[in-house]
């Protein structure tokens, strides 16, 4: 059986949509149109930069902006060094202040604990001389300046502690040195520049170099002691006021000692050839009389001498005018007061 032709279909037929016209537009009217009527405001036009403009301002931005942190740490360091400076220049105020002689106003910069005697106290002193001031720390609303100074050849260091008060500087260290004042019972006061020196309290001073007033009486002579003051409370001081016989008196009292162990005989231990001497005397206060007790020694210039000490008591008439003298027997356990012999 013959096998069948192969027969090509016949092709699908194309169906073509059909293209539709155009809409035909409605002729606009001629009423007006409620938009078009309305007041709208002209847009905003933005002016067009040429692009080198832009690049350049761009660049610009970018320097001042990498600048700016260190602009302001620059005028964080100068506010730092305005407020050590103004530190610094308090603390020299201080010091100079000290150095004129102005108590009153250096107390008035530092407070003191206790009272400080006025600006003639400090103004008969040898004052400090050379004043700096050299390391400061600060902490906050705090600081401590180290200064350093010279009083009577000395070099003194100190460190100042100070507090920043609605942007000023005060001190709370004071260099003013507390200084106790003795004198024998029975005599006035120690004074310095006629300022009295109270025995039973402590007085303020300031660094430098004092003298105690020099008080002479018919008999006795007072004060003219030297006191140094450095301002370091580490190093307290005192002055005790001490009394020694006018001149010309204290030899009368040596001699009058001598003659008196001559003639003690045998009460005395002395050789009756002896070479003897004095030293003394020492002034041990005053009686309510006006009468002066002195004590002494009594010697052999020999190498194994004996030594005895002595007491003498000068006494004097209403007006203070020396009449006669009285002597203690040196060998005596405690000393009884007779009329001196010799």
């Amino acid at each position: 059986m013959p096998s069948p032709e192969f027969v090509m279909p016949e092709p699908a037929p194309v169906i073509e949509a059909p293209v539709e016209p155009p809409p035909v537009r409605a002729p606009r009217s001629s009423a007006p149109d409620p938009v078009a009527e309305r007041d709208l405001a002209e847009p905003f036009a933005r002016p067009r930069r040429p692009w080198r403009q832009l690049v350049i301002a761009a660049l610009i931005g970018v320097l001042v902006g990498a600048g700016l942190p260190t602009a302001m740490q620059g005028l964080d360091e100068a506010a730092a060094d305005a407020r050590v400076e103004r530190l610094r220049q308090t603390a020299m105020d201080y010091l100079t202040a000290i150095a004129e002689g102005a108590s009153d106003r250096a107390t008035a910069m530092a407070p003191v604990d206790g009272e400080t005697p006025p600006d003639a106290v400090l103004q008969s002193a040898e004052r400090l001389n050379q004043p700096e001031v050299r390391m400061t720390t600060v902490d906050g609303d705090a600081a401590t300046v180290e200064v350093r100074y010279r009083v009577a050849g000395q070099t003194v260091t100190r460190a100042l502690e100070a507090e920043e008060v609605d942007g000023t500087w005060q001190l709370r260290t004071s260099i003013a040195e507390p200084t106790m004042a003795y004198t024998y019972e029975g005599y006035a006061a120690v004074t310095i520049a006629g300022v009295e020196l109270p025995a039973s309290a402590r007085t303020l001073l300031y660094p430098g170099a004092y003298e105690s007033d020099r008080v002479e009486g018919s008999l006795v002579v007072s004060g003219g002691n030297p006191i140094i003051v450095d301002g370091d409370p580490l190093t307290p001081t005192e002055l005790i006021s001490t009394m020694e016989l006018t001149p010309g008196l204290d030899e009368l009292a040596q001699d009058i000692a001598l003659a008196h162990v001559r003639a003690c005989d045998a009460e005395c231990t002395f050789e009756p050839d002896a070479e003897l001497r004095a030293d003394g005397p020492w002034v041990m206060g005053e009686e309510p009389t006006g009468a002066v007790n002195v004590s002494l020694q009594v010697y052999t210039s020999t190498f194994s001498g004996q030594t005895v000490e002595m007491q003498l008591r000068a006494i004097v008439d209403e007006a203070g005018t020396l009449v006669s003298w009285q002597c203690a027997m040196p060998s005596a356990s405690e000393f009884e007061l007779e009329p001196c012999r010799g």
